[in-house]
């Protein structure tokens, strides 16, 4: 009984989970009730030592958009080749955490029009490892290959060249957090190199 239990436990986390990963990156609207939809309550089992609370996972990617002052909508992309999600029960609530492994991230943190031409500001970001903490909204991750791009057209690219980066360098720690509805991107210990003007 308590084995058929534990089964049924998994298969309602792993629904969970998946529903909310769902509704959280691949909605088309913007942040509004994604930590009431991770806070909400559960029927937790009576044996919750026995409760499955990691999940593996291949080929992640999540994507964000976020409407810049009402006009425009603006692209996130994360993608890692695997990651480790984790629910953590906390009483009848449950919290997650998702660790990426080899992950990339992109942003799109601005489209302008330029005399006629439409140019997008694009962040990208790899790490060995980066993590994601679904209830405040928050992403941070250690030693940071960061470039910054300026490219013509709106749709997101996941095709960038290093040597077409405006500025590029390391970071000891990066956080960005939503919880504010726009991203707010925080770098420690930034060590940049900056490409001359004109050089192509």
């Amino acid at each position: 009984m308590i084995q058929r239990a534990t089964i049924i436990a998994f298969i309602f986390l792993a629904l969970f989970a998946g529903g909310v990963i769902f509704q959280a990156f691949y909605s088309s609207k913007d942040l509004e009730s994604i930590e009431a939809l991770l806070t909400q309550e559960l029927s937790m089992p009576r044996h919750e030592e026995k409760f499955p609370n990691k999940q593996m996972r291949k080929g992640v990617a999540k994507d964000l958009w976020i409407s810049e002052k009402g006009k425009v909508r603006l692209h996130h992309h994360i993608e890692s080749p695997r990651s480790i999600l984790t629910a953590i029960p906390n009483g009848n609530r449950v919290e997650l955490i998702e660790q990426m492994i080899g992950m990339k991230c992109f942003f799109q943190e601005k489209i302008e029009d330029k005399e006629g031409r439409v140019m997008q500001h694009i962040r990208y970001l790899q790490s060995g490892e980066g993590t994601y903490h679904y209830t405040n909204h928050l992403f941070d991750a250690q030693k940071v290959f960061l470039a910054l791009y300026h490219l013509p057209g709106e749709t997101l690219t996941t095709h960038l060249k290093p040597d077409e980066a405006y500025l590029k360098g390391i970071a000891e720690e990066v956080s960005l957090s939503f919880s504010s509805g726009s991203p707010n991107f925080h770098a420690e210990k930034f060590k940049a190199q900056i490409r001359p003007q004109g050089h192509h």
